[in-house]
């Protein structure tokens, strides 16, 4: 059972970790300001134009098409596309590091806080599917995931009781509205596809999304299983957090050198 006498100690553990970041993070901040700042036209990697891809997949392997860049000098595709800048897709190393690092980080801070409230962290699972062939298929990919986290807090948050794990999900979800907005922004997406108001997921649809990319729970707690505690709904961010950190962590070493 969670205890809110656990709650100055979260607050002091949040605090911790945020401070170890703070001074990464000022120097990860004009970096990603001048990627924002970059025009997202050019005419060096093609992005089709299309829907944000399915939250909802089939469990089909998710490995991305083969994308051929373009060049000033290369003619213009024949189908509609979006087309990202050399500075975007240069700049842009930087920014997927930052996500990558905290990602790891609502891992860490995650499991600390269950462990903290007595509780048993799920243990990492197995996953598959999760290498994307090319920079295009990572991009859409990694914009799925982010905007299925966002929807994933904004499910669980009413749920939560005890204040302090529900100031620490709030704090997790404006991260990762950052990231799906910085991914929206990059793949030429609409920064809300639910306008000024964003709408939760629901849990099985949040199943649905992240299931072709498990393959083993590894003994841990059925996702699609009633979310009865709190303990219960952060051992399931845990599993997203799990997923997102992993998929960042075996493609962006891979894509920024």
């Amino acid at each position: 059972m969670f205890d809110p006498v656990h709650d100055s100690q979260l607050a002091s553990q949040q605090s911790d970790i945020q401070g170890e970041e703070s001074a990464t993070a000022r120097t990860r901040v004009p970096a990603r300001r001048a990627f924002l700042r970059r025009s997202l036209t050019g005419m060096v990697l093609a992005v089709p134009v299309g829907g944000l891809l399915a939250a909802c997949g089939s469990g089909s392997t998710m490995t991305g098409s083969a994308s051929t860049p373009t060049s000033a000098a290369t003619s213009a595709p024949s189908s509609p596309v979006r087309m990202l800048s050399l500075a975007a897709v240069a700049d842009s190393g930087s920014a997927f590091r930052e996500i990558m690092q905290d990602e790891n980080a609502h891992v860490t801070f995650l499991q600390q806080a269950l462990t903290k409230a007595g509780v048993q962290p799920r243990p990492k699972p197995t996953f598959k599917n999760l290498e994307q062939m090319d920079v295009q298929a990572f991009a859409q990919l990694a914009q799925t995931f982010e905007n299925v986290g966002v929807g994933a807090y904004l499910m669980a948050a009413p749920a939560i009781a005890t204040k302090a794990y529900l100031a620490a999900a709030g704090s997790i979800l404006t991260v990762e509205a950052r990231h799906a907005g910085f991914l929206d922004a990059l793949l030429n997406k609409p920064l809300s596809a639910n306008g000024a108001f964003d709408k939760p997921l629901s849990q099985a649809e949040i199943v649905n999304a992240v299931s072709p990319f498990i393959a083993s729970l590894n003994g841990g707690s059925d996702p699609s299983a009633s979310l009865k505690n709190d303990a219960a709904i952060l051992n399931f961010a845990l599993l997203l957090e799990f997923l997102e950190a992993e998929f960042y962590n075996v493609n962006v070493p891979k894509f920024f050198k």
